[in-house]
């Protein structure tokens, strides 16, 4: 099966940012993938699976962000019956930048990530490589957590 990877570079210079797209089909393109995302230039990625449906106005009926950050990969998914985050390492930490944001204790080791990326790949499901929070387990705690750290 086949997906379609974002990778955004130039953020938060909103004119300066692109979005770079390539494709993934096997194993070694989401290597290729994972060692695109852990670049510092880039920012984070989306994922688009060309084996799910659409919605009525042509859109996929998923979002999928990534990021790698140190030796943490982190993915949002959201689709039409779950949004969340991958239950991940405690020690794993949040990320709180302008455009991207994960919680503390979501990110994967990165063996874990591409798992987690493969069989999305090969299923167009939300994978089951991983247990899961749902958004509600996690949005308001992370959310004053940010606040918190703004003012501080």
């Amino acid at each position: 099966m086949t997906m379609r990877a974002g990778l955004w570079t130039g953020l938060p210079d909103l004119e300066g940012a692109v979005n770079h797209f390539q494709v993934v089909a096997c194993a070694a393109d989401v290597d290729t993938l994972v060692a695109a995302l852990a670049r510092p230039e880039c920012n984070d990625g989306t994922l688009d699976h060309f084996a799910r449906p659409l919605d009525r106005d042509g859109e996929p009926d998923h979002n999928v962000v990534l990021a790698v950050r140190g030796g943490w990969g982190y993915v949002n998914y959201v689709d039409n019956s779950f949004a969340g985050w991958p239950k991940g390492d405690p020690d794993a930490p949040f990320v709180d930048e302008r455009f991207t944001d994960f919680p503390p204790g979501t990110g994967l080791p990165l063996t874990t990530f591409r798992a987690v990326l493969v069989q999305f790949m090969e299923t167009a499901e939300r994978p089951t490589v991983v247990d899961w929070y749902e958004e509600g387990d996690l949005f308001h705690s992370w959310r004053a957590q940010r606040t918190a750290m703004r003012r501080g």
